[in-house]
């Protein structure tokens, strides 16, 4: 028999074996968390991660309010949309990617407590290993002195921009901000409905709206974050100023305790809230470096009473030059509340210098809201009205290059 005829058989199988080395290698560099589990009561609490793969983990509590965080290597998540209820001493949890190499799970504490033994079990005969977390109940003033989270500073942002970093382009910048993200799901209120978080509508939305925007050839778009990961909010602004862009949006989708109620609504900047609703939604919203587990000591009231003299009130108005406009244009296009045009004081859209709205896309605690948002004709609605918007803010304020 020809030997040759071995060749492409010997090359199949080099190829199938390569395929193998390269699939478990993949495995064990991506550890995949596939599912969580709670034992105990108010006094004491495990909280049990199943993990293929290894990852080592750190652990620091956080008060104000009480929590602890767990910090992986990077892992893959397979337990649902970002966050769930806890159990016993655990109030809830919520995960994600922190930053790439790091994963993050936050757990909300009903009580304070202490981190009695943490070890991990392995898995027999194929199964995941199990990293077990036992808590026990402490009083506030034990769990206060165990604080060892590093401090996180914040980051001032100047208030001149340099031109000359910016490329020769004909181009104006437009960044898009979609919220939340990684361990920071953001409302959960479409969990219940069809399975989704904030953090995935933001981001699937902000693409599609990306395409429509720099399909005109008129525009280039930014993504303060182009996968599931979280981005504090201090940051997201920077990348606006940074990149010297023209316009920032910021994009979500908000909820309500009445599912009655739906639509769109556009905010803007300013340091008393236009109404109660709109307060409390900023509230929400600048709690996002929070939930995600971030150290911010006492820096939160600096922020809130500094970083709001750092925006020239010319930037404001260019703001609320462009909210108009955008009202305007989403009413054409999709459902809007009643009072579609509102201000409140929210963190990201604080200390830029940059012309910025923030757009609640609609409230994923209403049934057909949530369904809409997660619809790629919704999202070009949107996109074609932050378009037509958009032209039309450059042609009324400025020379279009």
């Amino acid at each position: 028999m020809d030997r040759t005829l071995f060749l492409p058989i010997r090359i199949f199988l080099s190829a199938l074996i390569f395929s193998a080395l390269l699939a478990g290698y993949s495995l064990a560099a991506s550890p995949e968390i596939s599912a969580v589990r709670f034992g105990g009561d108010d006094n004491k609490t495990r909280f049990v991660l199943e993990i293929k793969g290894k990852s080592a983990f750190r652990t620091f509590s956080l008060a104000n309010p009480n929590r602890i965080v767990i910090d992986l290597d990077e892992v893959n998540w397979n337990i649902g949309p970002g966050g769930a209820e806890g159990m016993g001493l655990i109030k809830n949890y919520r995960y994600g990617l922190y930053m790439p190499g790091t994963s993050r799970i936050v757990l909300d504490l009903k009580y304070p407590v202490k981190i009695a033994n943490s070890f991990v079990i392995k898995g027999k005969a194929g199964n995941p290993d199990r990293m077990v977390f036992d808590f026990e109940k402490i009083s506030q003033a034990s769990f206060s002195s165990s604080i060892s989270a590093p401090a996180v500073r914040a980051q001032a942002v100047n208030s001149t921009r340099t031109p000359a970093s910016r490329p020769i382009s004909n181009k104006k910048i437009i960044v898009l901000d979609p919220g939340h993200g990684g361990h920071d799901p953001g409302n959960l209120g479409g969990v219940k409905i069809n399975g989704i978080s904030e953090k995935n509508v933001t981001i699937t939305a902000a693409r599609n709206i990306k395409n429509i925007l720099e399909a005109s050839g008129r525009y280039k778009v930014i993504l303060t974050r182009d996968r599931d990961i979280y981005v504090n909010l201090r940051d997201r602004p920077q990348v606006a100023h940074q990149n010297n862009a023209d316009l920032f949006i910021s994009i979500h989708a908000d909820s309500f305790t009445q599912s009655s109620v739906r639509g769109a609504t556009v905010y803007t900047l300013s340091e008393n809230a236009s109404d109660r609703e709109a307060a409390l939604l900023a509230a929400r919203e600048n709690k996002s470096d929070v939930i995600a587990g971030v150290n911010l000591g006492d820096e939160t009231d600096m922020v809130q009473n500094i970083l709001i003299d750092l925006v020239k009130q010319e930037t404001m108005n260019l703001s609320n030059r462009f909210a108009g406009e955008l009202d305007s244009e989403l009413k054409k296009a999709v459902t809007m509340r009643k009072r579609s045009l509102r201000s409140a004081g929210f963190v990201v859209l604080k200390g830029i210098d940059v012309p910025s709205v923030l757009i609640e896309m609609g409230y994923l605690t209403n049934s057909t809201d949530a369904k809409l948002l997660m619809q790629k004709e919704t999202h070009d609605k949107i996109g074609r009205a932050i378009l037509n918007a958009t032209d039309r803010y450059f042609a009324k304020n400025f020379a279009f290059n």
